[in-house]
């Protein structure tokens, strides 16, 4: 195997644990989107006051956290597959691909803050 061979094999399997993250986060999401989705429509009366204490209960709470922060993962390595494929230039693709990581993270922690502010009043 001549040295381009293996420079090539190895540049071919980048993307497979990339790929099977993905996979995985979406096996995730599956059943928790199934059971928040359930959840919502199971309540009787969509006040605030219910909700709140829906979200107060420590297992509601700890499996919306998880869905946050599979549901946020899973779209981080989406939309890094997009930039990775229709973006050419080199320098935009970097500061694309940091600038959305940044804002997906950021929008985690606005979700998970609002999330512990709620269980904790």
């Amino acid at each position: 195997m001549s040295l381009n061979n293996k420079k090539l094999n190895r540049n071919f399997h980048n993307g497979v644990p990339h790929w099977k993250f993905q996979r995985i986060s979406a096996i995730i999401n599956m059943p928790l989107i199934i059971w928040f989705v359930y959840s919502i429509i199971k309540f009787s009366d969509y006040s605030h006051i219910s909700v709140t204490e829906w979200v107060k209960n420590p297992i509601n709470c700890i499996l919306i956290s998880f869905m946050f922060a599979s549901i946020f993962y899973h779209s981080s390595l989406g939309i890094q597959v997009v930039i990775e494929d229709y973006i050419s230039e080199i320098k935009s693709r970097a500061f694309l691909l940091n600038f959305s990581k940044i804002i997906i993270f950021f929008l985690f922690i606005v979700s998970f803050g609002s999330l512990v502010n709620i269980y904790i009043k």
